[in-house]
Formats: C-alpha cells, structure tokens, sequence
C-alpha cells in the first residue's frame, strides 16, 4: 500500500510540474470524444515563400447549428474565425493577426476558408486560432506550433482529386500530387519500409530504446511546374525533401487500403496483442482462418453469447479505428502510447492540451484517485503527433484490472473507472469514520 501512495505522489509531482497551469487550460476532451458536440475545424499551413504563409481551413457544416430566416426563407449558419500569430517565445506580441464573419446558405457539405498571413524564414511561431459557431454561441481554439525552416514540411503540399489534403496518411494505389514553394523541377524521395513495434504497456519501465531507421529506398520525381505526381504502390513512410541533403521535410504514410478502419480479419488480430497473453496470440496468429479465430476469441469472451461477442467486437474495434484516425503519426494510431490508452480504457472525460504535452483524467478534477496520463510530446522526422507515455510501476494493478475486465467479457471504460474512484473515497470515508470513532 505505501508503494502504491508512492507511485501515486511521484506521478502527481510529474503531472503538475508539466502541467502546471492546469486552471487556465480548457478541457479539450472533445476532440477525442466518438460523440463530437462541438465544430472541429481542420486546420493546414503552407509556407507560400520565405515572408509569407497561408492557413487553409475546413470543416462540416452539418457541424454548426443551422438557423431559419425568416426573411430569406432559407436555413443558415453563422460562424467566425481568428487568428493571431506570436513567436514561440514571446508570446506578448502580435506578429500579425486575422479574422472572418460570415452568415451563409446551408447547402454546402465542408466549408473551406484561406487566411494569409507575415512570417519570416527561421523562425518559431505559435498561432492561436478561435472559431466560434455564432447561432449556437459555441467556440473552439486551436494551438499551432510551426518551425518556418528550410526543411519545414508546410513547404510541401498535397492534392489528391484536385483537393487540397489535411492528413498525410494515405491508401495504396492513390496518387497524388505534390506543391512545393520552390521553382526547382526535381524532388528527393526517401521511401522506408519499417515495421515499428506496438506500445509497452504503462507500467514497464525503462528507456525506450531508438535506432536509427535507414532509408529502403531513395529515387527522384521531376516535373517541369511546381506540381509533382508521386504514386503510392508499397506501404510505408515517404519523406519528401526539396535537396536529398535535407534531414527533414515533408512525411506522407502509406497504409492498406481502407485505413484507418479495420475492415479484414487479418487486421483483427493484431491490436488484441494489448488483452491476450503471449501464448493465445500466437495461437491466434497460427491459425489459418482468421475469421474463425476472431469470431471464437471474442465467444470466448462472451461466454457463448453472441450478443454480447457482437457489442465487445464492436467496442474495441470502433476505439482502435479512433486511435488510427487521431494519433497515427510515424505508426499506425494503435500502436501508439496514445491509442493503447484510448483502445483499452477508452477516451478520458478530462484532457489538457500543452505545447508539451497532453494529460488525460479518467475521473474528477483534482480527485486524488482520478487516474492520469500524461504524454510528452517528442521530436520526431517523421510526424508531429509523437507523444510518449510517462510511464509508472503505479500503472500495473489499473492495467491488470482494465485487461481482465476485457479478458472477462466487459468493455472497460471511464465508467468503471469513476466506480473504482467511488469505492476508494467510501473507503476513505470509512476509514476516517473507525479513527474517530
């Protein structure tokens, strides 16, 4: 029981230290949440030249609450959108600001919007974005943190269908097409084919050890405008250089098709690594129909009842296609730190967003038994969404308890977490009871 008040006083200390701020932070938990109630705006920077860049925005319109005329006759949305650009390290100057109202028809299925805005080469930014839904009062912000480098992937632009592309994860056979903000003709590829391991679990401890990954492949594309066509025909990470000297730029992942759903049997198996033991995942994996191997873990399970096996199977599913669509970064999403959270305890009711970080609550603020998360956010070639979990030996009993949960036919949640929190204060409470009596 001490090492347990330990472990939880040392990850408490570690919390506020990265964290510290947390009053003035907004719970973001939305973002992640499989009932989005708020607008969530895509958001893109493209580097137009070494003095100026260019923010695209797009979001659904089914998002924002549509409003009646009565004079127009005619449903509309209303909507406003600001920004303000500020060095990275001092963020008591506007460098340059922008901002958009507008009341239109709602007939369209994504609303796009283009802002241009001063920025010098070799230079660290933040800029703070607030969209706000005006019929529904609703607002949400978005930080940006963008190094304008040389190397930088904003230099870099992608169409697919003569659509601009907000996400750099794409499906074999696509093809597309590549803006550069230089007027050269040729562009380098570096093209890896690794197969990166899946998350330890939250209690192992020890350096995570990095090796280098070297390129599989290295060849050019040419073009004789500042559009390239580069055809996606092998899994893996292509990363796009404007000089093959460069050591960063631009990173489009490639996966089979149909990512980030989970749509094969094959793919079924993969992410139970995270519930089974050793043993019943190579059984699973030596098994020739994957289909009936799915279909019989999962009964299991259930204890025979196939409505039961159908609700779990869809559960787990479901959260490892969020984790692809939300943290997939030099990795499929649920092989990350972040998705091995939200595939098996599920999405927090609590999150805390940082230019360090994030922190996820499972429970009440400031609750001491609320259980918490938090992941650093690491420098990385290949993506921006690389974030590693602070791992503790604190994390192994919630662990053991979240895996027998799922082992035992019950998909583990927040709920089952708060009910564990609501045990441990009556015990408290009980505890102080028998002191004073």
């Amino acid at each position: 029981m001490k090492n347990n008040l330990f472990y939880l006083f040392i990850i408490l200390v570690l919390t506020a230290c990265t964290f510290g701020k947390k009053n003035k932070l907004q719970n973001s938990a939305f973002i992640y949440s499989e009932n989005i109630s708020k607008a969530q705006p895509f958001f893109k920077i493209y580097h137009n030249s070494n003095t100026e860049s260019t923010l695209f925005c797009k979001l659904k319109s089914k998002e924002l609450l549509s409003v009646f005329s009565a004079s127009e006759k005619q449903n509309k949305i209303n909507y406003s959108i600001s920004g303000k650009l500020f060095l990275a390290d001092n963020k008591s100057i506007v460098i340059d600001s922008f901002t958009l109202q507008k009341s239109i028809v709602d007939t369209a299925k994504w609303i796009k919007e283009t802002f241009t805005f001063s920025s010098n080469l070799n230079e660290h930014y933040m800029l703070k974005i607030n969209f706000t839904d005006e019929n529904k009062l609703v607002k949400a912000e978005k930080i940006i943190y963008f190094e304008k480098e040389k190397d930088a992937k904003e230099n870099f632009q992608i169409f697919k269908e003569q659509k601009i592309q907000f996400a750099t994860t794409f499906n074999l056979n696509d093809t597309l097409i590549i803006q550069n903000n230089t007027e050269q003709e040729k562009l380098s590829v570096r093209y890896f084919n690794e197969n990166f391991p899946l998350a330890k679990a939250p209690f192992v401890l020890g350096a995570i050890k990095s090796k280098e990954i070297i390129a599989d492949k290295f060849f050019s594309i040419t073009s004789d405008t500042t559009f390239f066509i580069l055809p996606i025909n092998r899994q893996g990470i292509y990363q796009i250089l404007e000089n093959e000297t460069f050591k960063n730029g631009m990173s489009i992942l490639a996966f089979e098709n149909d990512f980030p759903k989970i749509t094969s049997a094959k793919n079924m198996i993969a992410p139970l690594q995270y519930i089974c033991s050793n043993e019943e995942f190579l059984q699973l994996k030596e098994i020739n129909n994957k289909k009936i191997a799915i279909d019989e873990f999962w009964l299991s399970r259930a204890k025979g009842d196939k409505s039961q096996a159908k609700k779990l199977i869809q559960t787990f599913y479901k959260r490892v296609e969020n984790a692809n669509s939300f943290f997939t970064s030099y990795k499929a999403g649920w092989k990350t730190d972040r998705g091995m959270i939200m595939i098996i305890f599920g999405a927090p009711n609590i999150i805390y967003q940082s230019k360090e970080g994030e922190s996820w609550i499972y429970g009440e603020k400031n609750n001491m038994y609320a259980l918490n998360f938090t992941f650093t956010k690491i420098k990385n070639k290949f993506s921006d969404k690389d974030f590693e979990l602070n791992r503790s030996a604190y994390f192994k009993n919630i662990w053991s308890t979240a895996q027998r949960s799922w082992r035992e036919g019950h998909a583990y949640s927040d709920m089952d977490i708060k009910e564990k929190i609501y045990e441990q204060e009556r015990r408290q409470r009980q505890s102080q009871l028998y002191f004073w009596y």
